[in-house]
């Protein structure tokens, strides 16, 4: 079983899967502990002779992927092309462990509506840089959500459940967060209602609203996001990108999405991967594996120091340094306070990460479609951050 690398779980979205190759692998284990490696990230799996078969999904991906499955004395490598399915089994201890790869199709449905559509949904952007908008579940109880790029799924305040859905009146609330509900809800944001969705409580959500959304209720759509208008206007398709913008790849990993971006630091420059974070209230956070791979420079003079949690109350203790320049595509912010993590990574896989006081200075178009994120500089660019010194 795939290990959580992030405190959001995937959701996924049914598709017709076909088969990658024809004929079923045995691989030979010696302990219940192997991992995989989809790309260059390396996933733990633990081997679970009773489920028939255990699912390992594939993160979604342009082209072919490669992926590798080892054991302490046993290896497997493939090619998987989206919407492929490859199926092996594991001897373990005597036991079979049957195992399926899996890869999502690309999600096509809203590209092929006629006419395409185009809701407009208003959001407040609120003190902490979030971006809160008004949901409706199960068709009568109203919340406030955040939309939060760095996360999939829906979560919910246990506040927010008990005292605004009659969610606890079905069934108990479990005791760890991020444990999904029995029940699965429906939920309404603009035009747009999803059914039959997961749902996950956490303790903590951002001030102002009862919990989030992420990106995944947006697969194989087009997202605009203006933070000058205070608009999202989500499209089944669009057929143009207004002049202005710079375009990005974005890159999946864990079930989130990043993109490549530049700081600058004295004469240094650092390009590496960053999560695309919108629940995360800061400019930028800085993974320290990263950095020590980098050799990013220790000995930056400190603006101050902070403490972050996320949403289980987990501490992340963080040192701010300025960042002299960072760019995003062909687009430049100057004097970025950003934040060095002391502690682990709250992602759980190696990224910097960029939050809503960076990304609020860019307009935004999200392109679920073909994998593109497009940027341009809006009238929050000069805005002062809050640990500029």
């Amino acid at each position: 079983m795939k290990s959580l690398f992030y405190t959001f779980v995937i959701l996924l979205v049914a598709s017709q899967i076909s088969i990658a190759q024809t004929n079923k692998k045995v691989v030979h284990s010696n302990t219940e502990k192997t991992y995989f490696i989809e790309g260059n990230e390396k996933h733990d799996w633990y081997l679970d002779p009773s489920l028939d078969p255990d699912v390992y999904t594939l993160d979604k991906h342009d082209g072919t992927q490669h992926l590798s499955f080892y054991t302490d004395i046993d290896s497997l490598k493939l090619q998987i092309k989206p919407g492929e399915q490859y199926d092996f089994t594991v001897i373990w201890n005597g036991d079979s462990c049957k195992t399926s790869i899996q890869s999502e199709a690309p999600i096509t449905k809203y590209l092929l509506l006629e006419p395409a559509f185009h809701d407009t949904i208003p959001f407040t952007l609120t003190g902490k840089n979030n971006l809160k908008v008004s949901a409706i579940l199960n068709g009568t109880d109203t919340l406030a959500l955040h939309f939060d790029t760095g996360a999939s799924g829906i979560a919910l305040t246990r506040e927010a459940i008990k005292n605004k859905t009659t969610l606890v009146e079905r069934e108990n609330l479990p005791s760890r967060d991020y444990t999904r509900l029995k029940q699965k809800v429906s939920l309404n944001i603009g035009q747009n209602t999803w059914e039959d969705q997961a749902t996950y409580p956490v303790s903590i959500a951002p001030k102002e609203t009862d919990g989030h959304f992420g990106w995944t209720l947006f697969d194989g759509m087009v997202v605009e996001v203006n933070y000058d208008k205070g608009i999202m206007i989500v499209h089944s398709s669009l057929s143009k990108i207004p002049r202005g913008y710079t375009k990005v790849k974005m890159e999946y990993i864990n079930s989130l999405f990043c993109i490549d971006g530049t700081l600058k630091v004295g004469k240094e420059s650092f390009t590496n991967r960053y999560l695309f974070d919108t629940g995360y209230q800061r400019a930028i956070l800085l993974d320290k594996q990263l950095n020590a791979d980098d050799q990013f420079p220790q000995n930056l003079p400190a603006i101050k120091e902070s403490i972050l949690r996320n949403g289980q109350g987990d501490t992340i203790f963080t040192k701010i340094v300025n960042g002299d320049m960072f760019k995003l595509g062909k687009k430049k912010l100057k004097d970025v306070p950003t934040q060095l993590l002391v502690t682990d990574n709250p992602a759980r896989f190696k990224t910097h990460i960029l939050g809503g006081e960076l990304i609020k200075r860019y307009n935004l178009i999200l392109d679920f479609q073909n994998n593109f994120m497009y940027l341009k500089p809006n009238s929050l660019k000069k805005e002062k951050y809050a640990d500029q010194s």
